[in-house]
């Protein structure tokens, strides 16, 4: 079984109703905490849908290290290094290489602030193509992808440099084949389009409208080409600025592929089942 919670669907500008990027994902019982951008936190204890303390946070996992997609790491952290929480399980923060270093350089700013109090800390960096597992006591491994529960990393393109090595999307994979995609922050790439191939939930940024279009992000014009390319069951639009939220963005998507295509808002649960298969290609008409 698969889960997906969404806390934030929108930008670097947060507005009246959509809030920076965050998302709890589960998979077959497990839960990660998505890139928690700001304000996260709050908003994963207030939903009926999360756990009701942080105590209830064993993993989080990142895409990137842009602000508006981890500012709350800090503030988990430091919450953690009170007395307040009372749980002693590990926490793992997983992440592409370059995470580890970026939080040396927050401990370099607040010290042992950040240091939780009874949890052992963890940090897993992966790289595009890794696949993790968890085991019995639900720990994150980089593994071979054989068991029935998978997070498979996937290099997309996008523009953060400075702490991070690449960019990542993710795949999630429950025991029963069922197969979530987070596109992470991208712009169209061929590592995207495979992951997407056949997915029964798509979650893709949609920040833009085309005439605003930017290198590192989809727009509507680009991701109705991914779901052309791809053929996902059903597609979740997220990570949407302000003028592309003004938009019939599955209108205009569709206008590009046949799909079923809605736009998240912030709080949304979505849960992944099986289904038929995805909609045939249309037939081009003979001239």
């Amino acid at each position: 079984m698969i889960a997906l919670l969404i806390l934030g669907t929108g930008g670097a500008v947060p507005t009246i109703d959509r809030s920076p990027s965050a998302a709890w994902l589960t998979i077959d019982g497990r839960s990660l905490l998505v890139d928690p951008g700001p304000g996260a936190l709050v908003r994963l204890v207030r939903s009926p849908h999360g756990p009701a303390t942080l105590d209830g946070i064993d993993a989080v996992l990142l895409t990137h290290l842009h602000l508006d997609h981890c500012a709350d790491l800090a503030p988990l952290l430091f919450a953690l290094h009170s007395v307040v929480p009372q749980s002693r399980h590990l926490l793992q923060i997983i992440g592409p290489r370059g995470l580890a270093a970026y939080l040396d350089r927050l401990r370099d700013l607040y010290g042992d602030w950040l240091t939780p109090r009874l949890r052992p800390l963890e940090v897993l960096e992966v790289a595009g193509g890794d696949a993790l597992e968890p085991d019995d006591d639900g720990r994150w491994a980089v593994g071979r992808a054989r068991g029935p529960t998978v997070l498979e990393a996937f290099r997309v393109e996008h523009g953060e440099d400075r702490f991070s090595a690449e960019n990542l999307g993710w795949l999630a994979r429950d025991r029963d084949g069922r197969m979530l995609v987070l596109s992470g922050d991208t712009g169209p790439c061929r590592t995207l389009e495979a992951a997407a191939r056949g997915a029964d939930l798509l979650v893709v940024e949609c920040s833009t409208p085309d005439e605003l279009a930017v290198d590192g992000h989809l727009s509507p014009s680009r991701v109705g080409a991914l779901i052309a390319a791809a053929r996902p069951r059903r597609v979740v639009l997220t990570h949407l600025y302000p003028a592309a939220a003004a938009l019939d963005l599955p209108a205009l998507v569709r206008e590009h592929a046949s799909a079923d295509v809605v736009v998240a808002s912030d709080g949304d649960l979505f849960e992944v089942f099986g289904g038929p298969p995805p909609l045939p290609e249309p037939r081009k008409a003979h001239p």
